[in-house]
């Protein structure tokens, strides 16, 4: 009998190496399919239509007319934008307006994940625009200008340079969130380049995520329209003057297969449509092994536990792949940063697992504080090798266990999950 090969995408910011996992042939494997996964990308002709003909606001090289500043913002690590297919082609639009090189820079917006290098730069931009313009980090301690109170009392502190400037682009991608519904949209301001004050107000006392705290029951996975987070990002991306926006729903190799352009909130109900229909997931129920790959963002693979959770029986298995040679991304507002000292909004758990009796980490770098992350201290297994992973399930799973491979958790959506509460 032959094993069974399954691969799966990897190492996004790395070269995209692909990941093999070889299972005894006696195991009864289904690699599960994402509906978009091969589906074809757009060409450069077609991001640049898109991009010319917007949604609910001029076209960029008429918005830029007469506007003498210019900061595109883009999205950090934890998301998959190769911002480089979109860049160069809103650098023609607005320097059709006049806008000039020297009057233009780019701004990464974490939030409170951390600062980036030069390295990551130019996986995400390319070298020719860090030859070219300045590149900036946000902090989110520092350097904010205050620009107001949102209708839900969240003040509003955004990077100051943004702030400065009279042309404000976004360029982001967009994929569920647990707290906002999607991600994408607004949420490339707040909080991508809000202070540390908008962010806390928004995801802690409204939105209720953190230590004592209750989500807002208008919050949770594919919930858009009606929550609370979302609208008061919005409103925080109103008063900070986003004036365009670029949101791509992806396929598996991250490139778009829809792109929308223009007034922010209608680019995101478009892109999250599109995200909705093209990243729903075959998700077989009870199987003694869910294998969860995390790959759009490899650096939080704790997402994917959510759909491995719909699919893993009780007493079964869950593997997840952590497959980033950085990490798991920094949380200055969420995570634990040392043995007796915690974030604002740490909730003071570790993530155990909601169903499924075994977490086991399949991770060729191992790192303690994202062990501690994943389960309380003794529940979780690592092994750095796929053979070990095997070993480790045959202890529990003998003859013929149903196994279920997700290929991206952290984008793939269950086939059969409802947003309605």
């Amino acid at each position: 009998m032959v094993d069974t090969i399954v691969e799966v995408p990897g190492q996004p910011w790395f070269k995209d190496r692909p990941i093999q996992l070889t299972f005894p042939s006696a195991w009864n494997v289904q690699r599960c399919k994402m509906v978009g996964e091969d589906q074809k990308g757009l060409t450069k002709t077609q991001i640049r239509k898109a991009i010319r003909n917007p949604l609910g606001t001029k076209p960029l090289a008429k918005l830029a007319k007469d506007r003498k500043e210019a900061v595109i913002i883009f999205d950090d690590s934890t998301r998959p934008t190769k911002t480089f297919q979109y860049a160069p082609i809103v650098l023609e639009e607005i320097k059709k307006a006049g806008i000039k090189d020297e009057n233009i820079r780019f701004i990464v917006a974490p939030g409170s994940h951390g600062t980036f290098s030069r390295q990551f730069f130019a996986k995400k931009l390319g070298e020719d625009i860090l030859e070219t313009y300045p590149i900036y980090n946000h902090n989110p301690y520092e350097m904010c200008k205050n620009l107001g109170t949102t209708s839900y009392g969240t003040p509003v502190w955004v990077n100051a340079e943004v702030a400065a400037c009279d042309l404000k682009i976004g360029i982001g991608s967009v994929l569920y969130h647990r707290m906002s519904g999607f991600s994408g949209g607004g949420k490339i301001i707040s909080p991508g380049v809000a202070g540390i004050e908008t962010i806390r107000a928004n995801h802690g006392p409204l939105g209720g995520f953190g230590p004592g705290l209750v989500p807002h029951k208008t919050t949770g996975y594919l919930r858009n329209d009606d929550n609370v987070l979302r609208l008061d990002v919005e409103e925080t991306a109103r008063i900070a003057g986003l004036d365009f926006k670029i949101d791509s729903v992806l396929n598996l190799k991250r490139d778009p297969i829809e792109t929308y352009a223009g007034d922010f909130v209608q680019t995101h109900r478009k892109a999250s449509e599109g995200v909705a229909r093209w990243h729903k997931t075959e998700s077989p129920r009870e199987m003694d092994i869910v294998v969860v790959n995390s790959y759009m963002r490899p650096n939080e693979p704790y997402l994917g536990l959510w759909p491995a959770q719909e699919s893993v029986k009780q007493d079964g298995s869950v593997v997840l792949i952590c497959n980033d040679p950085e990490g798991d991304i920094n949380h200055w507002i969420f995570n634990n940063h040392g043995k007796y000292t915690a974030a604002s909004l740490w909730s003071g758990k570790a993530r155990n697992l909601a169903r499924g009796a075994r977490l086991i980490v399949y991770s060729p770098y191992p790192l303690k504080t994202l062990e501690w992350r994943l389960g309380a201290p003794g529940t979780v297994t690592w092994c750095r090798k796929w053979d070990e992973v095997v070993e480790e399930l045959k202890k529990y799973h003998k003859g013929s266990p149903k196994v279920a491979v997700l290929p991206d958790g952290t984008s793939g959506i269950p086939a059969f999950f409802s947003d309605k509460p």
